[in-house]
């Protein structure tokens, strides 16, 4: 018998999800930064490309770029021990997963009972914050710091932030 679990059923297996997210990013990515198309033009014989789209990897130096900084609010999310997203306009940002890698300054996060927590699993849920988040070009999360609780009711009235 084969019965459909919940998304919470398993707290470990919840966070695969999660660490999917971070690799995988918002949606669909523009390559452009790091690929360049060129038309490679060569002899004529049946092997040849000439004429034809290939994929030339786009020198190292220009790939990398500077961590960017920002402030960010949205709903920040807390379902299970260890596990922390916070979800604005633009993205979900992974903040910290369980038994894994955490941002520095996540230690830093006040107390949100005060501004309202919607607990959904235990003492664990979500709640509106802002942040100043710095992530790299991928969007992976480095650092937080500035955290501040807000009421729910700044997050519920924002129609660019999704329901949590």
């Amino acid at each position: 018998m084969n019965k459909a679990r919940p998304w919470f059923w398993a707290p470990a297996l919840a966070a695969a999800p999660i660490l999917s997210l971070a690799a995988c990013g918002p949606g669909p990515r523009d390559n452009s930064s790091r690929v360049a198309a060129a038309n490679v033009a060569a002899p004529s014989d049946e092997h040849s490309t000439a004429g034809q789209n290939v994929t030339v990897p786009a020198p190292r130096a220009a790939v990398q770029a500077a961590p960017s900084r920002a402030r960010r609010c949205g709903w920040l999310h807390n379902p299970t021990p260890g596990n922390w997203w916070m979800v604005d306009r633009e993205r979900e940002w992974v903040l910290g997963v369980q038994g894994g890698r955490q941002a520095a300054g996540m230690d830093d996060l006040p107390d949100m009972s005060g501004a309202g927590w919607v607990e959904t699993n235990g003492h664990y849920g979500y709640g509106c914050a802002c942040a100043t988040i710095t992530a790299d070009p991928s969007g992976e999360v480095k650092a937080v710091a500035g955290f501040e609780a807000r009421p729910l009711r700044a997050c519920r009235a924002d129609k660019a932030l999704p329901r949590p």
